[in-house]
């Protein structure tokens, strides 16, 4: 009876620790997803440009570390780097050396674009936002359309502040855009609707958002996520590529960290990276 009590005990301190180091992985392996982006309209140069989409990091909570995902974008080597918002936590402060050091190193590989997230939106703390993230060479893009250039070819990266619809209102240099291909930087997905609205003169080939955490717990074998923020429960957008009836892609990542729940389940860290075709 002895032996068989030890047997259990055994069993059950396996199935114990191989949950523990599951639940470990689901929060600290990143997933690099590449994702083929078709362009009508890309221009030769352009053709084959990698964008990494870094989102939802949470800076100084629970993330997998930023040594590790600098590491992750010096092997990728991508062409341009997007932060989608909430990279810094609600609780974080502007001046957190790890979040410093985090925006130098990402502009030191590649041009670094960012929008707010919820998370970095509040405490009426914009404009120093802005402030400090120009100091580490990372460029602002909140209604806005920066031109990111690759010999004669042009991209136009645009961006929104957490929560906005998209309209052509929102830019004062909407005609920058006309004509050449765009990305918009928006950290919520489920405001897609307005992202591709045929309303919008001028819209965006390709949407890149963040927020959903991924659906939290994600349900194995439909790969769907359980809840997220603005979307409820069995949220539409939440990991990947969607694409909308008249052509506008979104590429939504699942984020980097955790903030009010700490534990993601069957929903591991990601970090997309695109690839304009």
């Amino acid at each position: 009876m002895k032996r068989a009590g030890k047997i259990k005990m055994g069993i059950l301190t396996g199935l114990l620790l191989a949950v523990i180091a599951y639940i470990y992985l689901q929060n600290n392996w990143i997933q690099v997803e590449h994702v083929d982006i078709v362009m009508d309209n890309m221009p030769r140069e352009l053709k084959g440009l990698r964008i990494a989409h870094v989102s939802d990091v949470h800076i100084p909570g629970n993330s997998p570390g930023i040594e590790r995902i600098l590491n992750i974008l010096h092997r990728e080597q991508p062409d341009i780097i997007a932060l989608t918002g909430d990279i810094l936590d609600r609780n974080g402060r502007l001046d957190n050396p790890d979040f410093i050091r985090f925006c130098k190193g990402m502009v030191g590989i590649a041009p670094t674009y960012a929008v707010t997230g919820n998370h970095e939106a509040p405490k009426n703390r914009q404009g120093e936002w802005e402030k400090v993230l120009r100091s580490c060479g990372v460029i602002p893009v909140e209604g806005s359309i920066e031109i990111f250039k690759k010999g004669s070819s042009r991209l136009a990266v645009m961006g929104l502040k957490d929560g906005a619809s998209f309209s052509c209102k929102r830019f004062d240099n909407i005609e920058e855009a006309k004509g050449m291909p765009a990305i918009l930087l928006a950290h919520r997905p489920d405001l897609f609707y307005s992202y591709c609205s045929d309303l919008n003169e001028t819209r965006p080939d390709l949407v890149l958002s963040g927020h959903a955490h991924g659906g939290q717990f994600r349900i194995p074998f439909i790969d769907r996520g359980l809840v997220a923020p603005n979307q409820g429960f069995f949220p539409e957008y939440t990991s990947g590529l969607y694409v909308s009836d008249n052509g506008v892609r979104m590429v939504v990542s699942r984020g980097l960290g955790n903030s009010m729940f700490p534990v993601r389940l069957n929903n591991r860290t990601h970090l997309p990276v695109i690839h304009l075709q």
